[in-house]
């Protein structure tokens, strides 16, 4: 029997793609027996989706210590030192060193959950410091709530006659990096600072599945995140996440991006959080807002180059979000939307109006350097239909604003919706996700707006085909392929290949030569981080 507690244990940890392949089986079933099934592997479909295995950091003897950095002199190794901040130390990150945060020396924490460590061997000793976000400015809001974590390496300096100088240095500043490929290089212990930071974070993975049911109270503000203190002269790398996704999600790509010195020098990490359960084209237009938003608090003047270049990694559902920041919308989407032109609705309320302007029209965002397509259903995913749709999509409770202005479109202006639309208006709601990545007329609208910017597809196949005619187990090829991609990847692994070794050396490799088209004038990277396989 299906409910025996053994049996559920075990569908609910099936390979995800072994859960599609039995969630097809399902329609050929009698229908109430389909029904039943199918509402439980859309429960372990969720699991499935949600899952993100994240980090347990525990922490050797010893392993905290607690020397005053705010103060002129303090007690470093059973000795009296001068504190030092060096220029490295941006006031982003030098104001939470003061009061009583924790530090960690990182040579004793160990972790559980990144499945490579990466160090700098050099002088001094890499720290981890971890203090409370007290969410007191607009800045500080799009920093992790679960607290902020810095990367220190603390190096000694002796000096005859003087008290020794405790020089402080912020290990993911460029001029540190640079020190691997010099005569004196700065240790740095980049896993431990991560591991940290999403140890602190499991509560943002488990909200995953409820943001997703109930997108308009996600427990997490939607918005851009950082999760080093903001660069001004590093370039964003904007992570979009995909269905049922978190920051999280990318936890261990970004770990491993950080064993690249030429990319710790030149980028750093951004992240979009939003709940996966609304409208595509609502998250999309929350993306384009907040994404402008973010650079223009950190940089009002906007001639930094955070503000300038951006490139973009998108994962699934995050692709379709991506596409709308480097393409032009013109009245494209919305001619397969509506039959009439926006501008022949007469008395169409304001509140409605700006909503459709929001969602329907958009310029491409020209800070936008190029984007990174991971496994993106470009024309939609036939398993988010049909039966297993229809159910999903009964526990979803709708976006109330798209909700409204479908409702009143339909009821002020017969005949305008497009008939797709206008059955899922008559269900009564907006398209949530799942039927936003249905193949659909918007989809396809999207898919054929032409891309401002270079562009790149990873795109996973299960099985010994590869390219037209495979799939991910989710997403066919057909749908993530995309002509004019400047390059397409073909890996063999599943949906979830974001931390798949040819994923991360392939999106190495495109940051690599974004730089060198770029940015002539950057300066040669340093030698490579040193790796070590976790022991789990």
């Amino acid at each position: 029997m299906l409910g025996r507690p053994h049996d559920i244990q075990n569908l609910m940890t099936q390979p995800m793609t072994r859960r599609w392949i039995l969630l097809s089986v399902c329609r050929n079933l009698p229908a109430a027996v389909s029904l039943c099934l199918s509402c439980f592997l859309i429960c372990a479909l969720l699991a499935g989706c949600a899952e993100t295995s994240g980090v347990t950091t525990f922490y050797l003897p010893n392993a905290a210590i607690h020397p005053e950095f705010d103060k002129r002199y303090t007690i470093w190794n059973g000795e009296r030192v001068e504190i030092n901040w060096t220029p490295t130390l941006r006031e982003e990150s030098s104001k939470y060193l003061a009061g009583h945060p924790r530090i960690l020396l990182a040579n004793r924490v160990h972790q559980i959950g990144l499945r490579h460590e990466w160090k700098m061997a050099g002088e001094g000793t890499p720290l981890v410091v971890f203090t409370k976000n007290p969410e007191q400015t607009p800045k500080e809001r799009h920093y992790p709530t679960s607290g902020i974590t810095l990367g220190i390496t603390a190096v000694k300096e002796t000096r005859p006659g003087q008290v020794p100088l405790l020089k402080l240095y912020d290990s993911f500043d460029p001029m540190v990096v640079e020190s691997a490929s010099g005569p004196e290089p700065i240790a740095a212990d980049y896993t431990a600072t991560l591991a940290v930071l999403y140890s602190h974070a499991e509560n943002v993975a488990r909200s995953s599945i409820a943001s997703f049911i109930r997108p308009d109270d996600p427990r997490f503000a939607t918005g851009v995140y950082l999760i080093h203190p903001y660069d001004p002269n590093k370039i964003p790398l904007l992570f979009i996440h995909g269905l049922l996704g978190t920051p999280l999600s990318w936890q261990n790509l970004t770990n491993d991006l950080c064993s690249d010195p030429k990319i710790l020098e030149h980028y750093q990490p951004w992240f979009f959080l939003y709940p996966t359960g609304q409208p595509v084209l609502e998250s999309s237009a929350q993306l384009r807002e907040d994404l402008l938003a973010t650079q223009r608090l950190f940089d009002p003047s906007g001639t930094a180059i955070a503000s300038r270049h951006v490139v973009v990694i998108a994962h699934s559902m995050g692709g379709l979000l991506a596409h709308t920041l480097v393409s032009d919308s013109g009245d494209a989407l919305w001619n397969v939307f509506a039959t009439k032109p926006l501008n022949s609705l007469k008395n169409l309320p304001t509140d409605v109006k700006d909503s459709i302007l929001k969602y329907f029209f958009f310029r491409h965002n020209p800070s936008i350097d190029r984007v990174i397509f991971l496994s993106v259903p470009h024309r939609g995913s036939v398993l988010a239909g049909g039966l297993v749709g229809s159910i999903g999509n009964r526990i979803i409770q709708p976006s109330k604003a798209p909700a409204r202005a479908l409702k009143d479109l339909a009821t002020q202006y017969p005949g305008l919706l497009d008939s797709y639309y206008a059955r899922v208006s008559a269900s009564g709601g907006a398209p949530p996700s799942l039927v936003s990545i249905t193949p659909n007329p918007l989809l396809n609208g999207l898919a054929n707006l032409p891309i401002k910017v270079p562009f790149h597809s990873i795109i996973g196949h299960i099985g010994p085909i590869a390219g037209p005619g495979s799939t991910d187990g989710l997403v066919t090829y057909s749908s993530s392929h995309l002509e004019g991609a400047e390059s397409e990847k073909l890996v063999p692994a599943g949906h979830y290949l974001m931390d798949h070794p040819e994923t991360v050396a392939e999106i190495k490799r495109i940051l690599d030569e974004n730089i060198a088209r770029g940015r002539q004038s950057f300066k040669r990277p340093a030698r490579l981080a040193s790796q070590t396989d976790s022991v789990h």
